[in-house]
């Protein structure tokens, strides 16, 4: 296991310096020595799966201190209501996305609030994603990382510690952004490991290493690991990856369902799920928290209704329709409850899926406390013209389909407030409105 800290190698990079020779990773190499001769191509052995994980450091607050010198050094928020990112300067003070911005400015007051703009995130985003695209074939990107395929790379790119460094460096370059990465045998490890050498550094873990690496590591680190289930864990005093271990499968399957012995798998390190160069998103998310928590019935219907019509908007461009639809919410106190159902047969119309989520929302608020967030995503996409119906719908599929490529056009052309369902009007009034719709406190700034 072996990490890298500080920019010697990257700074090296961005002033002209010639960065380390290529390696091959010959075992106990120090780090950024380049390593020892590579040893030579065999053509016929397998190659051995490397991923590597790029994490884009503190994105948002990192990009806002890029475009405007004035803020570097100083502790810097983006978000609204919640938020969405924070420099490192702004972690020092203890500040954390997620946390409500009355907290944040209670314990950094001099922090530098930003509402976002989300457009040009994602113009960085793709500029650094582009570079990973140059070492890998297989690249899947989310919102601010990414997972590179490496396997077989050695002749084109030397070893994946030395294409990592070459990227680092050809992203600061071209940004002023760092990355971190991580580089293991697997995505899981690839990224756990990242993890351990932030802010931008650059770390490797070996299969033989994962075991022991993981031992002390919280349950939350493990994929498939949320609140509810780090609850139960919790309960039964099962804090750390080696405790969960000693669960063993069946009473993880017993726990958690299916996914228990999944989990189980990956306490020891191994994840089998491929890197996927991906042109459909797993799922498209809207959520927002409010400007005062609030456990009124019709405000929380309406906000539902405008953020499912934001997400089916947004499925309705990409030539996609979802299977399944996902509620999620957040008390004023911090208990979060979520649920997730399938329809019967996908679509990307909105009354469809208002009415799921309707439901969705009627089994989850329960409680007589007030919402500070909520949220809902579409997931289970087939390409719009997969769907199949009978012969004697298509005439109606197809006035359903003109009917919203109208609707949707008129919302480009004037914002998408300007056409909302009955329940959300009940916000107009209460919400500011700006050319994109009703302004959402949402930490994705996914509006």
């Amino acid at each position: 296991m072996r990490a890298e800290r500080g920019a010697a190698v990257e700074r090296g990079a961005e002033h002209g310096a010639p960065g380390p020779a290529p390696d091959h990773e010959t075992r106990g190499a120090a780090p950024g020595s380049g390593g020892a001769a590579a040893a030579p191509w065999r053509g016929d052995a397998p190659a051995t799966p490397t991923v590597l994980h790029v994490d884009i450091d503190a994105f948002f607050a990192a990009i806002e201190q890029q475009r405007d010198p004035r803020l570097r050094g100083r502790p810097v928020i983006v978000g609204a209501g919640v938020i969405a990112s924070c420099s490192y300067e702004a972690r020092a003070r203890g500040l954390k996305a997620g946390m409500p911005l009355s907290e944040a400015r209670r314990l950094c007051p001099e922090a530098v609030v930003i509402a976002g703009h989300a457009q040009v995130y994602r113009c960085f985003a793709e500029a650094i994603f582009e570079r990973c695209r140059a070492v890998s074939p297989a690249v899947e990107t989310y919102l601010d990382e990414a997972y590179c395929d490496l396997t077989g790379t050695e002749r084109l790119h030397g070893g994946p510690l030395a294409a990592a460094r070459r990227l680092k460096a050809e992203v600061l370059e071209a940004t002023g952004l760092t990355v971190t990465c991580g580089v293991g045998p697997n995505r899981m490890l690839a990224r756990l490991i990242g993890k351990t050498a932030k802010p931008d550094g650059l770390a490797r873990i070996e299969a033989h290493e994962a075991e022991a690496f993981l031992t002390a590591q919280p349950v939350e680190r493990l994929p498939g690991i949320g609140h509810a289930h780090a609850r139960t864990l919790r309960s039964m005093n099962v804090r750390t990856v080696g405790e969960l271990r000693a669960l063993g499968p069946e009473v993880l399957a017993a726990l958690f369902g299916a996914p228990g012995r999944l989990i189980h798998e990956r306490a020891f390190g191994r994840d089998t799920a491929a890197v996927q160069a991906r042109e459909v998103p797993l799922s498209i998310s809207r959520e927002t928290s409010f400007h005062r928590d609030t456990a009124d019935r019709a405000e929380l219907e309406g906000m539902l209704e405008y953020l499912a019509g934001r997400a089916c908007r947004t499925a309705r461009e990409l030539g996609l329709r979802p299977r399944t639809v996902a509620v999620r919410l957040r008390y004023t106190d911090g208990e979060r409850a979520a649920q997730a159902r399938s329809l019967k047969v996908p679509s990307d119309a909105d009354p469809v899926v208002i009415g799921l989520a309707r439901d969705l929302l009627g089994r989850l608020f329960t409680r007589r406390v007030a919402l500070h967030h909520l949220g809902l995503a579409l997931s289970g996409f087939v390409p719009a013209a997969a769907e199949q119906g009978a012969l004697f719908d298509e005439a109606e599929a197809g006035r359903r389909a003109a009917l919203y490529r109208a609707f949707d056009g008129v919302r480009r052309a004037y914002g998408h407030g300007v056409l909302v369902s009955g329940r959300a009007l009940h916000l107009r009034g209460r919400l500011e409105e700006d050319t994109h719709g009703f302004v959402l406190r949402t930490p994705s700034l996914t509006k």
